[in-house]
């Protein structure tokens, strides 16, 4: 019996390992997909801020030709109302050019206004075009070894899993069915009893089940967390 219990604890300790191993094959791609999410949210970001500098860049632009023409008008109104012939046409010209101040005065409002919002903008995206590119940096790095990595792991997983089949030929069938059945659910599924308590949920086992588990006679599983138990001693 000692033999069975031995290759069930054993078995545990491969499944364990190989457990460790399969959470390392999922994380990573995980991981990756994280960054990945990462780069594009801050990308979208970016993005949104340059296209509003790009859209204030354009206002900007069109602020300037517009100033440029009103400009050029003034300058012929004035030109106009010096050859005024009388006091009604030089009334109305300077009516003219009041008005061209007064949209050229807006104007200028406008463009220090897009002016400062470009300059807000830029200064904005420093910090978050260098974590950009820092983060597609390492986004690249962490691709880049992602094979090799993977690859490692799935030797590494063969090799912890290596001569498992022997282990489950010797545990009774119907114990390792019922093993299987909890593996999944319950981590670890074998654990060992240590003063008279399950090292699985911590709670005492009844003393006439601690008195069959030092003596190894059979396989007992936990009555509170369904773990199989078993004591060092009776094992060596």
């Amino acid at each position: 019996m000692q033999d069975k219990l031995r290759a069930l604890v054993r078995l545990a300790e491969i499944d364990a390992l190989a457990r460790h191993i399969d959470e390392q094959l999922s994380g990573i791609p995980n991981e990756l997909e994280e960054r990945r999410q990462a780069v594009a949210a801050l990308e979208a970001l970016v993005g949104g801020q340059r296209q509003q500098m790009d859209e204030a860049e354009l206002l900007l632009a069109s602020q300037q030709e517009a100033l440029a023409s009103r400009t050029d008008m003034l300058g012929r109104s004035r030109a106009k109302g010096a050859k005024a012939r009388n006091m009604r046409e030089a009334e109305a010209s300077e009516r003219e050019l009041d008005a061209i101040r007064r949209t050229i005065r807006e104007g200028e409002v406008e463009k220090e206004r897009l002016e400062a919002m470009i300059a807000s903008t830029g200064n904005i995206l420093v910090e978050p075009l260098r974590e950009l590119e820092e983060q597609k940096r390492a986004l690249v790095e962490a691709e880049a070894g992602t094979a090799d990595r993977l690859a490692a792991l799935r030797l590494e997983g063969a090799e912890i899993t290596k001569g498992r089949e022997q282990y489950t030929a010797t545990v009774p069938k119907a114990v390792y069915l019922r093993y299987e059945r909890i593996r999944p659910k319950i981590h670890p599924a074998v654990v060992e009893v240590k003063d008279g308590v399950c090292m699985g949920c911590r709670i005492h086992v009844a003393p006439q089940l601690n008195i069959q588990i030092l003596r190894g006679g059979d396989f007992y599983q936990c009555q509170q967390c369904q773990r199989f138990l078993y004591s060092r001693d009776a094992i060596l």
